[in-house]
């Protein structure tokens, strides 16, 4: 089956593809952020995220206030050796189970672990997110980041990689579940209960809040699968229709 290549990936790997074939050369300044969201037709948040992942990686270094620059190619991160978003986006259930593994251990590890600049950024995306919510704005961004950020804050770089190489299949499962009346209210008010504990060092706490969030984007899911069902359910069938006519003569 094929996948639909998110609008942030093109951009990605187009963003890439100047860099790496040196139309953008080392120390090169790049456009700004609303040039480049002109240029590819996409939102300022889907170029955000595309900046982001290609300073994840060594590509560019962002300095607040003077611009983003491209990094000498000594600076650049090798590929891993695994690329997960290759997995079929509709597979909810299968992404979920993973999350449902791996998230709460790592919401307990970033308790634990975190910096106060990590803890400052989790708790950051989960207000940034309930803002974005109650002002019916794009909120994906923030919901990703909040994700990311706990991976990041658990210093293990097998995790953070793990949890950027899914971005997209997270984003994606983000867009179905939010179809669903109150679900990015209740993700947004799980966020912030996930940060705080993590800012108090309550691991135990950080771990269950994931679970529940989890959980509660899991029912979401089977809302949405129910949905589908009673949908297909619904759909006239003509070869039974036309059946059903011929009897009635």
């Amino acid at each position: 089956m094929m996948i639909k290549e998110l609008a942030s990936t093109k951009v990605l790997n187009e963003l890439t593809r100047r860099i790496e074939q040196e139309e953008w050369k080392s120390g090169q300044k790049l456009p700004s952020l609303a040039a480049v969201a002109k240029e590819f037709q996409v939102g300022v948040s889907t170029v955000r995220e595309a900046l982001r992942i290609l300073e994840n990686k060594g590509y560019i270094l962002i300095e607040h206030g003077r611009g983003m620059f491209v990094r000498n190619p000594n600076c650049w991160k090798q590929e891993t050796t695994w690329d997960l978003t290759r997995l079929s986006v509709g597979d909810m259930f299968s992404l979920q189970e993973f999350r449902a593994v791996l998230e709460p251990e790592m919401a307990a590890l970033a308790a634990e672990r975190a910096t106060p600049g990590q803890m400052a950024n989790i708790k950051a995306a989960a207000s940034k997110m309930i803002e974005d919510v109650a002002n019916n704005e794009d909120y994906f961004e923030a919901d990703i980041a909040f994700h990311e950020y706990i991976a990041e804050a658990c210093s293990n770089e097998v995790m953070a990689q793990v949890m950027k190489g899914i971005s997209d299949l997270l984003l994606e499962s983000r867009r179905k579940t939010t179809r669903i009346p109150g679900s990015a209210e209740r993700a947004a008010h799980f966020h912030m209960l996930i940060a705080l504990a993590i800012e108090q060092r309550n691991s135990a706490l950080a771990k269950e809040m994931m679970k529940a969030h989890l959980q509660d984007v899991r029912q979401d899911s089977m809302k949405l699968k129910e949905g589908w069902l009673a949908a297909a359910e619904l759909k006239p069938r003509k070869g039974r229709k036309d059946h059903d006519n011929n009897q009635r003569v």
